[in-house]
């Protein structure tokens, strides 16, 4: 019998034989209330051990599935360094490319939006945190960009040279060490990339005024 047996299903499940057995008939040594109670403790037992049995799956099925999210957050972040997730972009425009990922299924197993619904909360932290620093490094930019040649500098070259400008300021050299460390993509990158692809747009727009004069 199981954790989920009665006593009248139990009784009904023997043969002959077993009800027979001197170890289980009724005597003067076990009545019939004794049996029914001895019955009843050894169920107790066998659910005990079905609801521990479930816990260990469930916390199995839990742990499985917290690491399938966590290697897909990761994924989230490969994407972000290489550039394709900017804390602007939005789910519809990257769906195929992360579906086509093998960390995609499982969490699409967890539930229909969770891959959008991680995806979302990944991209608004990080864009909440970029217009939190893109504030104080676009105050640095228009303070220094006498100094700091945009075009002749590379990323790595942008973030050294606001490093080397804001040195006399304690708080904003801390606040531009900790950009430049920032995960996934440096804020300090982010910022750099946005006055590179304004400029770009800048110049073309001077090209084709000159060519229309």
């Amino acid at each position: 019998f199981t954790f989920a047996s009665t006593w009248a299903s139990f009784i009904s499940s023997l043969g002959d034989e077993e009800k027979n057995d001197s170890r289980f008939i009724v005597s003067a040594n076990m009545s019939e209330s004794d049996r029914q109670l001895y019955f009843s403790d050894y169920v107790i037992e066998l659910q005990n051990a079905e609801d521990e049995k479930r816990r260990r799956i469930r916390d199995a099925r839990r742990r499985a599935e917290k690491a399938q999210r966590d290697a897909y957050r990761e994924k989230l972040r490969e994407f972000a360094k290489l550039g394709s997730i900017i804390p602007s972009t939005h789910w519809r425009s990257v769906e195929d490319k992360i579906a086509s990922d093998p960390c995609y299924e499982p969490v699409l197993a967890q539930g229909r939006d969770v891959p959008m619904e991680i995806f979302n909360d990944f991209v608004d932290d990080w864009n909440e945190q970029y217009r939190r620093d893109r504030s104080t490094l676009s105050r640095l930019w228009e303070s220094s960009k006498k100094e700091i040649k945009l075009d002749e500098s590379t990323g790595v070259d942008f973030s050294k040279k606001l490093l080397d400008y804001s040195a006399n300021s304690p708080d904003i050299y801390a606040d531009i060490r900790r950009m430049s460390n920032n995960e996934p993509l440096s804020s300090i990158m982010l910022f750099f990339n946005e006055l590179k692809a304004n400029a770009g747009v800048n110049s073309a727009n001077k090209r084709s005024s000159l060519l229309n004069d």
